[in-house]
């Protein structure tokens, strides 16, 4: 049934999660007279950024003292520089995380947080697109007008012709499955004009059905009565604020991240992809926003207004603080954490892989010098390889004499040939 929550070993937790917590936000709301889906979730949006503020915050001051000590890592890419190979490569690499170490600096808070917003993203899509599923308060209100259209089955034909005629975006309504519920979600993706054609088509308007689509219009509508339910589309309406919105504050929020140069050409090439990225993100997120439901959106826009803002006043911070003393201080934490994870045999993530890059080094080392031994042997040609002069032994070229007859050559002149 549509109106279930949404199944799935990760998505149906999650989902329930996000529709728990805006649940209580509407409530809380409502107890002093607040209903509104809009407010519920920008009120949600700025919980959930909060919550995810300390590694945005973690991953700003890596980035901050990283510049900072820019000195000491292009020293480094100085030492290194022109030298393409391997051995160099590999320790350049393990000098800059040694010194990332030695300062606890971690730049993958950042993509961390990116992270994390990709399934509360989804999570939402799939909440606000059944808001009545996950708010009581909500459902209760469709719950009079679905119940005089009635869920019986001989309506099914009635609703589904309605819902292909006005090309409502419902999926799954199918004659077996019917039910209250499938009514119900069919009201809720209606405007207020579509509501009530759905009600007199069935003859089932009243006072009291009369009373609660007005009060769903107000639940249900944002700034210039825009439905959070509407796909806003490349249509001129109202609803297409929400996606420009997205597109402005995304804007903002990218100009304000850090891309100063480092000299090291390789960052510098992920730098001038970060560049990049400002001119194409604000369209994606124009493009994302404008093909699913305003609820979504207006997270999405939300959030963005919402990183723009605490990027900007958590540079601000950082460029007028002594950053002597953050360095200092960082460097402090970082050597008492490196103690406590040896006197616990723990090893970081970098720790592990920089191991394991070593062992596949020294494994491939035997296999290289045997596979060149095997090609000098190859190679080699002895002098009695044909003609055996103290024994006059003579050996067919190819032969396994003559390869044995070769490699004790080899072996009296001590390999050297």
């Amino acid at each position: 049934m549509l109106l279930t929550q949404r199944d799935g070993l990760i998505m149906g937790p999650l989902c329930r999660l996000l529709g728990w917590i805006l649940n209580g936000i509407y409530n809380l709301l409502s107890s002093v007279g607040i209903e509104n889906i809009a407010v519920c979730i920008i009120i949600f949006t700025f919980f959930v950024r909060l919550c995810m503020y300390p590694l945005s915050l973690k991953s700003t001051k890596s980035s901050k003292i990283q510049q900072h000590l820019q000195p000491e890592f292009k020293k480094i890419y100085k030492k290194y520089k022109g030298k393409k190979d391997q051995a160099s490569m590999m320790k350049q690499n393990q000098e800059i995380q040694e010194l990332q170490k030695e300062y606890g600096i971690k730049m993958t808070s950042g993509c961390l947080t990116s992270l994390i917003q990709i399934p509360i993203f989804f999570s939402l899509y799939y909440v606000i697109q059944n808001i009545p599923a996950y708010v009581d308060k909500v459902r209760n209100l469709f719950l009079p007008i679905a119940t005089a259209i009635d869920g019986d089955s001989t309506h099914f034909t009635q609703i589904a012709q309605f819902v292909k005629d006005n090309k409502i975006a419902v999926t799954g309504l199918t004659e077996t499955n019917y039910s209250l519920n499938n009514v119900i979600d069919v009201l809720y993706k209606c405007s207020t004009d579509l509501m009530n054609q759905l009600v007199d088509s069935f003859h089932a308007g009243s006072a009291v059905i009369t009373q609660n689509i007005q009060q769903i219009h107000e639940v249900n509508s944002f700034i210039f009565g825009i439905n959070m339910a509407e796909v806003p589309g490349f249509r001129l309406t109202w609803a297409l604020l929400v996606p420009i919105a997205s597109l402005v504050f995304q804007y903002l929020s990218m100009t304000v991240m850090p891309m100063q140069s480092t000299g090291d050409p390789q960052q510098d090439q992920s730098m001038n992809m970060m560049r990049t990225m400002t001119k194409i993100m604000p369209i994606f997120s124009f493009m994302v926003c404008i093909n699913v439901p305003v609820g979504v959106g207006l997270y999405w826009a939300i959030g963005a207004l919402i990183s723009f803002l605490t990027t900007y006043f958590t540079n601000l911070y950082f460029d007028h603080c002594d950053m002597d003393r953050i360095v200092e201080k960082a460097k402090e934490k970082a050597a008492k954490k490196i103690a406590r994870d040896k006197a616990k045999g723990k090893k970081s993530f970098m720790d592990r892989l920089s191991e394991a890059a070593g062992m596949q080094n020294e494994e491939s080392q035997p296999a290289n010098m045997e596979k060149i031994t095997s090609t000098r042997l190859k190679n080699y040609t002895s002098s009695t390889s044909v003609n055996n002069s103290s024994n006059n032994a003579k050996y067919k070229p190819g032969s396994i004499a003559a390869k044995a007859n070769a490699l004790k050559q080899y072996n009296e002149k001590g390999g050297k040939e």
